[in-house]
C-alpha cells in the first residue's frame, strides 16, 4: 500500500487538547511510516526587557525554552517506531505553521483547536488559530476537537 502521507507537522501549545492531537499524529505518522515533527510557536517578545541573554546555542533564549520543552515530550510521547523532529519558530502561529509547511515539505497538519468559545461572539473576538490554518494551508489539516473535559474547565 502506498504511503498516504510522508512528513506530518503537529503545532502543540502544550495544553491538554494539544497533547490529544499529537496522540492522533503519532497515530497517524506510524500508519504511513511518516515523518513527524512537532512544533511550538512562541511570540516574539514584546519588550526588550523581555528577551533575556542568549543561551550558547544559536536559538533565542524564547525559543530555547520551547525546545526543551518539545525535546522532552518527544521522549514521553511519542513512540519510538515514529520518526520525529523538533522545531520551534517564533511568530504568530498561522504564518509560522503555514511557513513550516513549505519550509519543511509537509503535506499533513494534525492540529487540536480548543473550543474556547462557542458562541458567534467569542469567536469573533478570539479567532481560531485552527480555523485560519484550514482556510490557508497548502496541504490537508486534520482538527482534533478538544477533549469534553478540557471544554469544561476552559468554559
Amino acid at each position: 500500500m502506498a504511503r498516504l502521507f510522508r512528513r506530518i507537522l503537529c503545532p502543540v501549545d502544550f495544553d491538554d487538547n494539544s497533547m490529544a492531537a499529537l496522540d492522533l499524529a503519532c497515530k497517524v505518522a506510524a500508519q504511513n511510516d511518516a515523518a513527524l515533527c512537532l512544533m511550538h510557536v512562541v511570540p516574539f517578545p514584546l519588550a526588550a526587557g523581555e528577551i533575556g541573554p542568549l543561551p550558547s546555542e544559536s536559538l533565542p533564549v524564547w525559543e530555547h525554552d520551547a525546545q526543551v520543552k518539545l525535546e522532552q515530550i518527544g521522549r514521553e510521547r511519542i513512540p519510538s517506531s515514529v520518526r520525529c523532529e523538533i522545531a520551534s519558530r517564533s511568530g504568530l502561529p498561522v504564518e509560522a505553521i503555514i511557513g513550516a509547511e513549505t519550509e519543511l515539505g509537509i503535506d499533513l497538519v494534525v492540529m487540536a483547536t480548543h473550543g474556547r468559545s462557542r458562541s458567534a461572539m467569542g469567536h469573533f473576538f478570539l479567532g481560531s488559530v485552527a480555523e485560519r490554518v484550514v482556510r490557508e494551508s497548502l496541504c490537508p489539516v486534520l482538527v482534533v476537537p478538544p477533549r469534553e473535559e478540557a471544554v469544561r474547565q476552559t468554559s
